[in-house]
């Protein structure tokens, strides 16, 4: 096929694979995978798939943060629909924080399934929750591939053998994403995208689902998730949001505890979940959120943070990876075409020139949780810590004016200029995050703090093992 044809009909970039023995549909509970399940068991044999559909295997990732109205909708209408057709559906979850070690939790694989399982023993939520962090709005959705994406490979590698089609929900229009997921071949994997295929963009799925089960259906993804706001969704959002004001509450508190751990992590980009809850007039759900913070544990926590120096371009340029006809040539410093542009290069050859002062590289983060107590107690340890000479308490007004829900914190090192970079700071949250290193880090944090002019790194050295309750 022509790159003019392609461009002409994208949809014919993307053929249909030819049927075989298994078919598996991902399921993530919302409009696009729904449309495609329902269209499946209606006409399975118009699709390639046995008239009795037992070569049909509809599989779901539970995150643990799925909206209430996705699981109900579900239940009421497709469930009945894939007991009545005797479609194998498997639920599954991560089964712990290495897919490695604790591989996946078979939650339900069965014909006649009754519920929809919301959540594992290992849940989205929980991580988030113990690493004191939020979903990034930007960069790759890591959060996905951990809750999702890595279980679902993991149970494909131990439950298919040979080959099979395998079904994504790209909507017409979503070509990149598409190119972007055939770029991970799997052997005996044939991915098919039948929403582009029908040319089906997300109003004409919707039509189809509002005529085929007589309700609005929504898009499913988890309530703590950033990407429906930068999406340009925000209203829909807060409609959301106000049906249900436990789960928001939940999102609201997990971006409360990691702002506080780092001041730059809000859910979305210039604005938090609180305040854009405020302007929605969401009271209930910022009413939850300040009852939860007053009555959970509190902690003062000290984090600290390094900011390494990143790959300078001299780097990038001469020790990424290569391909065969450079290795074959490793003579000569030259590099081909192909090789400068290959992604995720690695440096193999790490040298003084191949780090940048002024760009930052890896970072890396402790997090050391000093006692459990009441929310006043908690403020009153880290006041007296402050108290002592060449401190100070430095206080980040509420986003909310009408509700409690500002920063204290003592910096004991602040962020300088340039790369290597080190910051150090005492801050009061509640105790839901335990004490956590990565691997190494004292190794980089001592060496770090080496390359700082002696007096930036003297108080900061000395803080740490003074702060006790």
């Amino acid at each position: 096929m022509s790159r003019q044809l392609a461009l002409l009909d994208p949809a014919s970039a993307f053929p249909a694979p030819e049927p075989c023995d298994q078919t598996v549909l991902c399921w993530g509970l919302g409009a696009d995978s729904t449309a495609i399940l329902l269209r499946l068991l209606d006409d399975p044999v118009a699709h390639g798939l046995r008239p009795d559909l037992s070569d049909l295997t509809v599989i779901t990732a539970v995150t643990g943060m799925e909206w209430p109205d996705s699981i109900d909708l579900a239940e009421r209408h497709v469930l009945p629909l894939l007991r009545a057709r005797r479609v194998r559906y498997v639920q599954i979850a991560r089964g712990g924080a290495s897919i490695a070690r604790d591989g996946i939790e078979i939650l339900s694989d069965t014909r006649t399934p009754t519920v929809i399982h919301t959540s594992g023993d290992w849940s989205l939520l929980k991580d988030l929750q113990l690493s004191g962090t939020v979903p990034m709005y930007g960069g790759p959705r890591l959060c996905s591939v951990r809750a999702k994406g890595e279980p679902l490979d993991y149970w494909f590698e131990e439950h298919l053998v040979g080959e099979y089609r395998h079904i994504i929900g790209f909507e017409a229009g979503e070509h990149g994403r598409a190119r972007g997921d055939q770029a991970f071949a799997k052997v005996g994997r044939r991915p098919w995208y039948p929403l582009i295929n029908w040319g089906w963009d997300r109003p004409k799925l919707l039509a189809y689902l509002q005529e085929r089960l007589g309700v609005a259906y929504p898009k499913s993804y988890c309530w703590a998730c950033p990407y429906p706001v930068s999406a340009g969704s925000l209203p829909d959002h807060m409609a959301r949001a106000k049906r249900f004001p436990d789960q928001i509450a939940q999102a609201a508190k997990l971006e409360y505890v990691a702002q506080a751990l780092n001041p730059l992590f809000t859910l979305y980009a210039g604005s938090s979940l609180r305040q854009e809850l405020h302007k929605a007039g969401n009271t209930e759900a910022l009413d939850l959120l300040a009852a939860r913070l007053d009555s959970e544990p509190w902690s003062v926590y000290e984090v600290r943070r390094v900011l390494a120096r990143g790959r300078s371009q001299w780097c990038k340029d001469w020790h990424g990876p290569r391909c065969a006809a450079c290795l074959a040539a490793a003579k000569t410093p030259v590099r081909c075409k192909a090789c400068r542009a290959l992604p995720r290069q690695s440096c193999t050859k790490r040298e003084e020139r191949c780090l940048d002062h002024q760009r930052k590289g890896q970072a890396w983060r402790a997090v050391r949780r000093i006692g459990v107590l009441p929310r006043r107690q908690a403020f009153a340890a880290l006041q007296r810590f402050a108290d002592r000479p060449g401190r100070s308490l430095q206080h980040t007004a509420s986003a909310v004016e009408e509700y409690a829900f500002g920063f204290d914190r003592v910096v004991t090192l602040e962020r300088g200029e340039g790369y290597p970079s080190v910051e150090q700071q005492f801050v009061t949250a509640p105790a839901a995050v335990p004490s956590k290193a990565r691997s190494g880090f004292e190794t980089v944090w001592v060496e770090a703090l080496a390359q700082l002019p002696a007096a930036a790194g003297r108080d900061g050295g000395a803080s740490a093992a003074l702060f006790t309750m």
